[in-house]
């Protein structure tokens, strides 16, 4: 007669997080890749805003590069020009293309909307490239945050 082999008990496994704070760390990184995704969403729905105001009411005009600034994004550039009523504006454009041509004293052509000449200036060369980065990177960041949420919960 043969007999039959048993299983040997074995000790029970505690759950993997027994805490009820374990899943903070995960939370928190989660928290922080949703609101840096909607950051970085807004800030690229103001730039296509901007974008489309000076598409529909801005004037283009040459202007002088006074001086240069080089940042993490590229050059930007603070452009003296006259607008269509007269007035001698300064305005930063930080859209400026290809970075070897910005050069003090050279000329720059720029569109500025007459309501807000200071504020809203960009190159009317641009390919629109930087907007559509920060709104994928927020997109991005977003989906990421939305997965980790199902992996964590």
């Amino acid at each position: 007669m043969t007999r039959l082999k048993t299983r040997p008990t074995l000790p029970r496994r505690r759950p993997r997080h027994s805490s009820p704070y374990a899943n903070t760390k995960e939370w928190a990184g989660i928290v922080l890749a949703a609101v840096a995704g909607l950051v970085f969403a807004c800030i690229a729905l103001q730039m296509h805003y901007d974008h489309r105001i000076l598409q529909q009411r801005g004037l283009v005009t040459t202007g002088d590069i006074v001086s240069v600034s080089y940042t993490k994004g590229g050059a930007v550039a603070e452009v003296r020009f006259t607008t269509a009523d007269g007035r001698t504006v300064q305005a930063d454009v930080s859209n400026t293309g290809d970075a070897t041509e910005v050069k003090v004293g050279a000329r720059m052509e720029v569109r500025y909307d007459p309501k807000d000449p200071t504020g809203r200036v960009e190159d009317p060369n641009d390919d629109g490239s930087t907007r559509w980065m920060v709104g994928i990177g927020g997109a991005v960041l977003l989906a990421g945050a939305a997965y980790g949420a199902t992996r964590v919960a």
